[in-house]
């Protein structure tokens, strides 16, 4: 846009007025001009090719990517042309979209909780786990006796099945059936014995292999497995403990009685 400005012969306070109006005019020409220049500011492929043979840094280039109103062609030919105009990778990158985040691992799912039921004529009943208090005495150069204590002296839970079978979604090597020893007000399962010390000492871990019984296991007609004790179970307490990985959870047991 061109203006031709004639030669004025303005006197006295009309100068002044003329000087004002010229100002008003050139200020509306370089808003004219700017406003045009910034309609015409939009980012190309074209653009980015040209800041990257300037050598300017990645990093600058990706923030005016950014930053600035843009019209990329992002079609599969394009981008092999700005691939081979020497546009790096991250540059590609950012016309594309910003790189989806990589997904997180998931989780590992938790193992599932130890069920165990009695099977029944009537229908399957679980037995209930019941916590007990971990209890060692330790006598100097007469070894250790390692107990878990369970509170009740009786379970709540009672059959009268000789030969019992029980249900369980978990392997049968997962489970330790005990014969519980009675007490006077409370009911003990055994732990391995610890060896007499002189100047150290030694723990086995687990039930103590005298009151545990065989089971037989197999796979269950519906899924999982059944378990049944190798001999009839005599009148008295028992539980089932689980192991896990070598570890015998021995505090919780799922105790039942034999009438």
């Amino acid at each position: 846009m061109r203006f031709a400005l004639s030669t004025l012969r303005v006197a006295g306070g009309r100068r002044r007025h003329l000087v004002a109006l010229i100002a008003l005019v050139s200020a509306g020409l370089l808003a004219l001009a700017g406003g045009h220049g910034a309609a015409q500011d939009v980012l190309t492929n074209d653009g980015v090719v040209k800041m990257v043979k300037a050598g300017l840094p990645e990093s600058v280039i990706i923030q005016k990517i950014r930053t600035s109103e843009k019209k990329f062609d992002t079609s599969a030919d394009a981008l092999i042309k700005l691939k081979g105009a020497g546009v790096p990778d991250r540059v590609i990158e950012a016309m594309v979209g910003e790189p989806a985040a990589p997904p997180t691992a998931a989780a590992p799912a938790a193992a599932p909780e130890p069920v165990i039921a009695y099977v029944s004529p009537s229908g399957e009943k679980k037995l209930k786990p019941v916590l007990g208090n971990y209890e060692a005495r330790i006598e100097p150069f007469g070894g250790s006796r390692q107990e878990v204590v369970l509170q009740a002296p009786k379970a709540e839970y009672r059959i009268a099945d000789r030969e019992p079978v029980f249900a369980t979604p978990q392997p049968g090597e997962q489970w330790i059936l005990a014969r519980l020893k009675p007490g006077k007000r409370d009911r003990n399962l055994p732990i391995s014995k610890g060896g007499a010390w002189f100047v150290g000492m030694a723990f086995q871990g687990g039930v103590d292999p005298k009151y545990v019984i065989k089971l037989n296991a197999e796979p269950g007609s519906s899924g999982g497995f059944r378990l049944k004790p190798a001999q009839p179970l005599a009148p008295g307490e028992y539980g089932f403990v689980t192991a896990s990985r070598g570890q015998v959870n021995v505090v919780e047991v799922f105790d039942f009685g034999v009438d």
